[in-house]
């Protein structure tokens, strides 16, 4: 396999612009950093603030007056309620899947579909009790850059292991989480057993069950902007449900429903409720 320069997804988690009070995002797109972003929950509480399926690892702090609190979590596996530290400050870290460094005594399976604090991990605490004294987004964004370079800009794996798995994810992006454990075998030359474990190693889930969070992801981009762009007031959610590789419409709402934990309908008339 030659070497493939990866195509990113849009990692959408919409209940934090509809369910937070000053949500705002900066683009990062370098060295496995999706964004950062950071935000305060509605009168100190969560406000129903949910996180749905969508492959990548979040940093968050809870930013406190005189401490912060850090938790590490990996991709939900279906809707659920993100429970938060109540008041003060959150700032995040959203990595692309696949990308995170994670702390030496964690493993990914560790922290998938959980949030696992680590504010007295070695790995952080230096970093926390320093964030403290940023007093902006741009500020905290940059200053976690230059540190997480500092400490993981080590040299990158070159065993077949590990360039099997960012083929893996390239071909799952390709193909809008369409592609079959077959497809893969015959792609790569590997067993699917094969596959399935070195990529779970990687993501703490199969690729089977990534993709079907790509496929949601990809569906909800196209909710989320890609209707509105086009002005279509009600979308036909048929051809929505062919175009992203369903079987037919009422297969794309029920799995809709269980990583959104509400309808592709119901769901745009929260959209066009939102200002974006």
């Amino acid at each position: 396999m030659k070497k493939q320069n990866l195509q990113q997804v849009q990692l959408l988690q919409p209940y934090l612009e509809f369910r937070t009070k000053d949500y705002r995002e900066i683009i990062e797109n370098s060295e496995g950093i999706s964004h950062f972003y950071e935000f305060q929950l509605r009168n100190g509480k969560n406000c129903g603030l949910q996180a749905v399926p969508d492959g990548s690892v979040d940093l968050l702090f809870g930013i406190g007056e005189k401490q912060v609190r850090t938790f590490i979590g990996g991709t939900v596996l279906q809707a659920k309620a993100w429970e938060l530290p109540e008041g003060g400050l959150h700032f995040g870290i959203r990595f692309f899947p696949g990308q995170c460094k994670l702390p030496a005594d964690l493993k990914m399976e560790e922290i998938i579909d959980k949030d696992v604090e680590i504010s007295d991990d070695h790995f952080i605490k230096e970093f926390s009790e320093q964030l403290l004294e940023k007093k902006t987004a741009k500020e905290r964004s940059e200053f976690f850059r230059e540190w997480y370079w500092k400490k993981f800009s080590s040299k990158k794996e070159k065993n077949a292991a590990a360039m099997l798995e960012p083929y893996i994810r390239k071909r799952i992006y390709e193909t809008k989480g369409t592609i079959s454990m077959k497809e893969l075998a015959a792609d790569t030359g590997y067993s699917a057993c094969y596959i399935r474990r070195i990529f779970s190693k990687v993501h703490g889930v199969p690729p089977k069950v990534f993709g079907k969070f790509i496929r949601f992801q990809n569906v909800l981009d196209y909710l989320t902007y890609g209707g509105q762009a086009a002005g279509e007031a009600c979308p036909d959610m048929g051809e929505i449900a062919l175009e992203y590789g369903y079987s037919d419409q009422p297969h794309m709402i029920h799995e809709f429903k269980h990583y959104m934990g509400t309808t592709p309908e119901a769901y745009m008339r929260l959209v066009r409720s939102h200002k974006f």
